[in-house]
């Protein structure tokens, strides 16, 4: 619950200027803009004419914007964030570029998604699973997937050596200085609790196959620095059964 709050205070202060804040950490640390990397996570995934295609934690609507830059016919998309005022700064964005119609917006959380089981084709996320409680959010990505549904997800990993408890522990805290001083307060302390939540490739597998997802299909992207883990774009199926 506590990492819950200060994700949502820390997304609240951080929407108005999001995408240009999460632009310069993700070209600082592993050499992408937000926009290529989102980017990649289209690529890697198969987009098909009619689909329903749930993005969580969508923030300012980014991805969802990408994916109809692929002009699909008849494609539906729902847009999920735990964060009002980021649902709100994309759907400004949406206006802007005349689209809102085409995207349905959710405030709500991703570890209790208020939607029936196999409601959509595929389910997305960029970006975001570092901030979740991975497990829960898998069942919950399962339950809502069609049999034999789609996930995509790409995100910051982590490695066997930064895996390690002194190494996370030394991380966590660097990671609490450096938004500390660079944000505020309270993106610090949601920083420093994501790095629990970090997972090597194999963690994510692990996870998956718990979840009861098949098809699983891992790639490392490249890292401005060696020393830094890969960032993970990350793709499985739902089994074709639903949950029971």
């Amino acid at each position: 619950m506590k990492e819950k709050k200060a994700v949502q205070e820390a997304f609240t202060e951080l929407s108005s200027h999001y995408e240009e804040a999460i632009d310069g950490e993700l070209n600082l640390f592993w050499g992408w803009s937000y926009h290529k990397f989102l980017e990649e996570l289209v690529n890697q995934t198969t987009f098909q004419k009619n689909q329903k295609i749930l993005d969580i934690a969508t923030g300012t609507l980014v991805l969802p914007r990408k994916i109809l830059e692929q002009k699909v016919p008849g494609i539906q998309i729902t847009g999920l964030d735990i964060t009002e005022s980021m649902l709100r700064q994309g759907q400004k964005k949406l206006k802007a570029e005349g689209i809102d119609s085409a995207i349905d917006l959710t405030c709500a959380d991703a570890m209790a998604l208020p939607y029936s089981d196999g409601s959509f084709d595929i389910v997305v996320s960029g970006l975001a699973s570092h901030h979740m409680n991975i497990p829960l959010m898998l069942s919950e990505m399962k339950r809502v997937l069609k049999p034999d549904g789609l996930l995509s997800v790409i995100d910051v990993g982590t490695s066997p050596f930064w895996d390690l408890p002194i190494v996370k522990g030394i991380a966590r805290v660097v990671a609490y200085i450096y938004f500390l001083m660079k944000e505020n307060p309270v993106r610090a302390w949601a920083e420093a609790l994501a790095m629990s939540n970090l997972r090597t490739p194999e963690g994510w597998e692990e996870d998956l196959q718990k979840a009861g997802f098949i098809g699983i299909r891992i790639v490392k992207l490249s890292s401005k620095y060696k020393w830094i883990p890969e960032p993970l774009s990350i793709q499985s199926q739902q089994n074709g059964r639903n949950n029971d």
